[in-house]
């Protein structure tokens, strides 16, 4: 390809963390919210949406398709027969968003981001993932108690040649609430801020962000950068936040 008349190579990474991990939390999480649905736990659908286009050039596209045809009401989806069918109608009450949750930075460890968007809805949001995050780290403890993780210590990440990592004990993970004036909170930079500032309440789960890390936007996005019980704690919490808010009246 050619940028300003200079000819330029474009190189694909792995994409492990970017954005794998969050692809395979919606991947563990349909399951689930299918059993709870057929056992009529839900008072509210849950949306599992995989958006395209966040990173530059394309700037968010699929937020931005998805937000302009929520407020136009003219959203369609369409099965897997071909049909389309009208979903307009639809109020969103609120948006968890995934962005890499799979890298656990080495000089901060066990912290992830809970960054809401502006209002009053994005701050439920925030309350029910940080009330998630305490009952995770809580069953965490007990489990680690049992048999199979008993003693176990903190796991490893996958050395070169590994395709499963030895058992470890769960994290017990903090999750920080970063409002949208914290420097700290990255979800300017996410398909979140396209819908916070649409006013949907929104909340951004994110890994403890360092853009100088390797591993990040480069061809080293490979499984040996990430920390599988970290990025299990996480997708954890955020599934339990959605069924936190999707069996509310």
């Amino acid at each position: 390809m050619r940028q300003n008349g200079e000819a330029i190579s474009r190189l694909s990474a792995a994409g492990a963390d970017d954005n794998y991990s969050a692809t395979a939390t919606l991947l563990q999480a349909a399951p689930i919210f299918l059993q709870m649905s057929k056992q009529g736990r839900l008072k509210r659908d849950i949306w599992l949406v995989n958006l395209t286009g966040e990173e530059f050039p394309s700037d968010c596209m699929g937020a931005r398709h998805l937000a302009q045809a929520l407020l136009q009401g003219t959203l369609q989806v369409r099965s897997r027969d071909g049909m389309a069918h009208d979903v307009s109608a639809t109020r969103v009450v609120g948006a968890y968003v995934l962005d890499i949750i799979g890298h656990n930075r080495e000089n901060d460890l066990d912290d992830f981001q809970i960054s809401p968007g502006r209002g009053r809805g994005s701050l439920e949001l925030a309350r029910q993932a940080h009330l998630a995050n305490l009952c995770w780290n809580v069953n965490a403890r007990e489990w680690n108690k049992r048999a199979e993780r008993r003693a176990k210590g903190r796991g490893k990440r996958i050395a070169e040649g590994e395709t499963i990592p030895d058992v470890a004990e769960h994290l017990r993970l903090q999750g920080e609430v970063r409002l949208p004036d914290d420097p700290r909170s990255s979800l300017f930079n996410t398909d979140g801020q396209v819908l916070s500032d649409c006013g949907i309440p929104v909340v951004l789960f994110m890994e403890n962000y360092d853009i100088n890390r390797s591993g990040y936007h480069d061809r080293k996005d490979t499984m040996e950068n990430i920390d599988l019980d970290y990025g299990a704690a996480v997708a954890a919490i955020a599934i339990e936040s959605v069924a936190r808010v999707a069996t509310q009246g």
